[in-house]
């Protein structure tokens, strides 16, 4: 049997036409993954260029007075240079058992640290107002920094205006 120089250049020439087919359907797949999954971050949040959900968290973090309730915790810091401790969050609110997210909480003028303590482990009733933190310049002091190479956020949290035990029937505080 013999072969043509026709079909050789056939054979030859068909091998790299179905190679960059190959690759021009590749460019093509990574590119509308990129564009289906551009809004969304490592974390799986949508990023802030897309629209946001209008979720509860959001709707919490309004600088006005609210009313919450749900499960006070203090949790003291340990002397030791960590996140936590930079960003001082010491009392979380739980307001669903079934959700491990707290909410952190800031003493006020109204209510001190003391106080706070004094309801650790009780279901409360609280009025707050959300306060966001400050960032301070990591070139004047020693600060976890965050993914864009800036501090981490201080003091954000609710700010507790008023506390009060609530009373559940039948379930000791």
């Amino acid at each position: 049997m013999s072969v043509s120089i026709y079909d050789y250049c056939i054979t030859i020439f068909e091998i790299p036409m179905l190679h960059s087919k190959l690759i021009y359907f590749l460019f093509i797949f990574v590119g509308i993954s990129v564009l289906f999954t551009s809004n969304y971050t490592a974390n799986g949040n949508i990023s802030k260029n897309s629209k946001r959900p209008n979720t509860t968290s959001n709707n919490l973090r309004q600088p006005q007075v609210q009313t919450l309730q749900g499960k006070l915790i203090y949790e003291a810091i340990p002397p030791i240079r960590s996140v936590r401790s930079y960003k001082n969050e010491e009392f979380f609110l739980i307001t669903n058992p079934k959700d491990s997210r707290s909410l952190v909480l800031r003493p006020s003028e109204k209510v001190s640290e003391s106080l706070l303590q004094s309801f650790h482990n009780r279901q409360v009733e609280i009025q707050v107002v959300y306060r966001e933190g400050i960032r301070p310049s990591h070139h004047e002091v020693a600060c976890p920094l965050d993914s864009n190479g800036q501090c981490m956020p201080q003091g954000e949290g609710y700010q507790v205006l008023s506390i009060k035990a609530k009373n559940l029937k039948g379930v000791n505080n």
